[in-house]
């Protein structure tokens, strides 16, 4: 009982945190052929936070890419509403420089892409004097963001996208990075322990399955379905061995087991021809099995008379070889004569 309140404690744990992570996140969404593509970021620990009801406007691959230095302005809006979204390459320097540059260079907010994967972290600043510059929010989010929104934001305008804040933000920086990596390994544990409960429930089964296939002994008892042997032909008698087979038919066990015997490779019912799988020593017939104790008893008999009776056998020996030699001089002496 205490295990299985430990393990749905694990669970609901295991829930909580996913649930957690799950609105820790916030979204870069995409309108493809009318069908909506989202792809997760986390927020940057600096500048402000997103609006409560997102952000929409053209996202804009910038030069150069990893903009590590200034950066090209926008294209010019020509509405006053119009926003402009920095696509930027993250590596060669510190997320917050790069996040600088988009503003200076007249974006609205900027995406920082994972280049080599789809991880996603959580930037933060390395320069104190560059974070109290930053008036933009900005989000990091992984690869496929640039590799499926590459074509349309080659365009003069860019891709229209939108942006979508997390639904619970978990407090410092410091903790939101914590609260991502125990509930990476959580998940690594929870990947774990369903691994663990899936290979013993397959080791259930398999046990389940050789008892449910192997041959039951039972007593029979008046009343029982089964009443007549269908190899020998006859009826059964209170307190008679039967064999039950996995195909739920019965007979004796001395005449299931002589049929089993006639038969060197598959075991099957003589009377429906399902296979039977059998193991251990019940397969043997008992006068077999009998027969080995008894030869087996009887040679460690014979070797016990045997053994007491060897000097018996030696002395005997020697009286034969006596009385041979006596009979021999005794004809020898008489020719002579």
């Amino acid at each position: 009982m205490n295990l299985q309140l430990q393990l749905l404690h694990f669970v609901l744990a295991t829930a909580f945190y996913d649930t957690a992570l799950a609105e820790a996140f916030g979204y870069v969404a995409y309108n493809d052929s009318s069908k909506c593509v989202a792809y997760k970021a986390l927020p940057a620990c600096f500048g402000p936070r997103l609006p409560a009801e997102g952000l929409t406007g053209y996202l804009v691959r910038v030069i150069p890419p990893n903009a590590c230095h200034a950066i090209e302005n926008p294209p010019a809006p020509r509405k006053a509403s119009e926003t402009y979204i920095a696509l930027i390459q993250g590596y060669d320097c510190s997320y917050v420089k790069k996040v600088l540059h988009a503003q200076q260079a007249g974006y609205q907010t900027a995406v920082v892409y994972n280049v080599a994967s789809e991880q996603v972290i959580t930037m933060t600043a390395d320069d104190k004097e560059i974070q109290q510059l930053i008036k933009i929010p900005s989000l990091f989010t992984g690869q496929s963001v640039s590799l499926h929104l590459q074509r349309a934001s080659q365009c003069e305008k860019g891709a229209y996208i939108r942006l979508l804040p997390p639904k619970h933000y978990l407090g410092p920086c410091q903790d939101n990075a914590k609260m991502l990596q125990e509930t990476s390994i959580t998940r690594d544990f929870s990947n774990l322990f369903y691994f663990i409960i899936a290979t013993i429930s397959i080791m259930v089964g398999l046990s389940w399955y050789k008892r449910a296939c192997n041959p039951k002994l039972h007593t029979y008892k008046q009343g029982d379905k089964c009443e007549m042997c269908g190899i020998c032909m006859a009826e059964y008698q209170e307190g008679d061995s039967l064999k039950i087979l996995s195909c739920s038919h019965a007979y004796h066990r001395a005449c299931i087991d002589t049929w089993f015997h006639t038969q060197p490779r598959k075991k099957m019912c003589p009377f429906c021809k399902h296979v039977v799988t059998t193991y251990g020593r019940d397969d043997l017939l008992p006068e077999q099995a009998g027969e080995d104790v008894n030869e087996e008893e009887q040679d460690n008999e014979d070797n016990a008379v045997r053994e007491g009776h060897e000097d018996e056998y030696v002395e005997d020996k020697k009286d034969d070889a006596s009385t041979m030699e006596k009979e021999w001089f005794n004809a020898l002496e008489n020719s002579i004569i």
